[in-house]
This record gives structure tokens, sequence and C-alpha cells, in this order.
């Protein structure tokens, strides 16, 4: 330790938690024989925990337990919540798909299969380059709420490159 350098206060706890390495020990403890000023420092870092160690613990509130048990039911109806409504929108796209299904009838399936297929391909490609939008969406989206707006999502970028393939094929 430099002459007129005095210990710092993390120096002087560490020094009495016994946690200094060899060299900065052997530097804090020649300091100390010859520093009035640190050597009270230390001592008074020694006081204060003496002073903490003979302090009786705290004890919760008497109503700590039910409030904690309270907030995590409330947490739980809250989520239990928001899954219902993630389903119902499921539910909801799933029901919405199977009557267009049933509408158009077995002879546009085929075609429409392997357009999206096609489809599917292009929206792959996009999503990976579009990744550094979406991953942060992802993150603040809940997972529930990410895969409703992907089923809901995915269907609507198919139609719209549908749209936009037959009007490019109007125009040509």
């Amino acid at each position: 330790m430099t002459t007129g350098m005095h210990l710092s206060d993390e120096q002087a706890q560490r020094h009495l938690d016994g946690i200094l390495s060899g060299a900065a020990a052997a530097e804090v403890e020649e300091h100390l024989a010859a520093c009035a000023g640190c050597q009270a420092l230390v001592e008074s870092y020694r006081a204060l925990s003496e002073a903490l160690d003979a302090l009786a613990p705290a004890e919760p509130p008497a109503d700590f337990t039910a409030g904690v048990l309270a907030c995590i039911e409330a947490r739980e109806r809250s989520a239990a919540r928001e899954r219902r409504l993630a389903l119902g929108i499921l539910a909801g796209v799933a029901a919405a798909a199977a009557a267009l299904f049933v509408v158009a009838g077995q002879g546009a399936w085929a075609p429409l299969l392997s357009r999206w297929s096609n489809s599917l391909v292009s929206a792959t490609a996009a999503l990976r380059i579009g990744s550094d939008v979406l991953d942060p969406l992802l993150r603040t989206l809940r997972a529930e709420i990410a895969l409703a707006c992907a089923v809901v999502g995915l269907p609507l970028l198919v139609a719209m490159r549908r749209l936009v393939a037959s009007r490019g094929t109007e125009l040509a």
C-alpha cells in the first residue's frame, strides 16, 4: 500500500471478513500497523458487525403467508384467464379454417395445398430475414399470444400471397 493512502471502506470490510488475497492482506496489515485512522475504521466495522450479530431476527407480520398466497392465487387466476382466451382464439381460427375447407370442396384443396406449400417456403424465408424484428416481439409477447398470432398470421400471409400472385397473372 502506498504511503499516504488509506484503506477504502471495501478494503476494511474485506480485511475484517478475512477474504483478502495473501499479498493484499499483507499490505493492509502493514498499513494498519502504522495508521491509527484506518485502525479506527476497521474497529468501527468490527463493532458494527458484532452489533448486527446481536440483533434478533425480524419476524414477518402475522398475515405475511396469507398475503403471499393471495398474490400467487391472483396471478394464477390471471394466467388461467389468458390461457382460456388464447385457446378460444385458436379454437375460432381452427373452426373457421375447417369451415373454409368444407365450403371450398376437395377440388380446391389439392391446388391450394400445393400453393400453400410454396407460400410456406416463401414465408419461411421471409421469417428468417425478419428475425431481427420478430425476436424482440416474441420476447415481449407471452407464448400463448405469440402462438395465436402465428396461427392467425400464417393463413393471412398465405392468402395475401395468393391474392398478390393471382393479381400479377391477371395484369400480365
